[in-house]
């Protein structure tokens, strides 16, 4: 997790491109919305080279899948599911040009590039997302252009978060929540909240069950839901972390078990897409022979990063 004192890990890019070797730096590796990130870049011209200006640009692409029925001549209808790509968020910030490097000749220059206040944060799913892309580029007239493209995360921060500029359940922010279910009662505890992608996390699960019964586990379960919001949008669970509390046993009255694990650090937080959305809950399963599991639920969320 990151303090106030530490400093955000650098991003360092390096390529080459039709006769340029590049050089790109950010200060941090992870991007704040609403923040500017200081860069640097170096080129060097292993050809000469003759641009009309140099560009580095932060662009963001959503995507989101559907269904679409189409009718054959014979009025037969077929269902397939597409990919359809939003417009296009683009940030462009013009270094200079006209430019003009022989070769073996270096050219630096610093930078500063605007992130869009409200993202959208990247999402890494295959129903709906959003993608970030930086790209440095010498624009040269008649020709290829130079350039060096690679992804890159924007976060959702928790101050977004907890501003409601999201949607999230009534109880996703509480650290502790009630649960109920199947004649079950309790109450989840989870550290930090809004829990966050690549971090550790650690709670506590109390339940309260009448009578006797003898399960084959219990376990808990994060699980995002992504789902496109358009007509026939399609919609998925994405396993974050899956973690065991208890053996199989007879249970019964009061039960208490501890919680500990650690996201995965692929961008999978809570999130408003102009065509998707990404939400998360808390699962504790009670898995009981030959009977449906019992599930107990609660909205949990989910922030890229830490630091703010």
């Amino acid at each position: 997790m990151t303090d106030a004192t530490s400093k955000p890990a650098p991003l360092v890019l390096e390529g080459d491109s039709h006769g340029t070797w590049w050089h790109v730096e950010l200060d941090r590796s992870t991007l704040i919305p609403g923040q500017l990130v200081d860069g640097r870049l170096r080129i060097r011209a292993d050809d000469p080279v003759e641009a009309r200006g140099l560009v580095v640009a932060l662009t963001g692409v959503e995507h989101w899948r559907h269904r679409v029925t189409h009718t054959d001549a014979e009025g037969h209808p077929s269902t397939t599911v597409v990919t359809s790509t939003g417009d296009p968020v683009h940030e462009p910030v013009l270094l200079g040009g006209p430019i003009s490097l022989a070769s073996g000749e270096t050219l630096e220059r610093s930078f500063q590039l605007p992130v869009p206040p409200l993202g959208p944060a990247s999402l890494d799913a295959e129903d709906a997302g959003f993608e970030w892309t930086l790209e440095a580029k010498l624009d040269v007239a008649g020709d290829l252009d130079r350039r060096l493209e690679a992804a890159v995360v924007v976060a959702q921060p928790m101050a977004l978060l907890r501003a409601g500029a999201i949607q999230l359940g009534e109880f996703a922010l509480y650290e502790r929540a009630d649960i109920a279910g199947d004649g079950i009662t309790g109450t989840i505890e989870l550290r930090p909240m809004p829990l966050v992608c690549g971090e550790p996390f650690s709670g506590r699960v109390e339940l309260h069950v009448p009578g006797r019964l003898r399960l084959q586990e219990v376990r808990a379960e994060i699980r995002v839901h992504v789902e496109a919001t358009v007509s026939e949008g399609e919609k998925q669970d994405v396993p974050a972390w899956i973690g065991a509390l208890s053996p199989a046993a007879e249970v019964g009255g009061d039960l208490a078990y501890d919680v500990a694990g650690a996201l995965p650090s692929t961008p999978l937080p809570s999130s408003e897409l102009p065509h998707g959305r990404a939400g998360a809950t808390f699962h504790v399963i009670l898995a009981v022979a030959w009977a449906p599991d019992t599930h107990l639920v609660r909205d949990v969320a989910i922030a890229s990063t830490s630091e703010v």
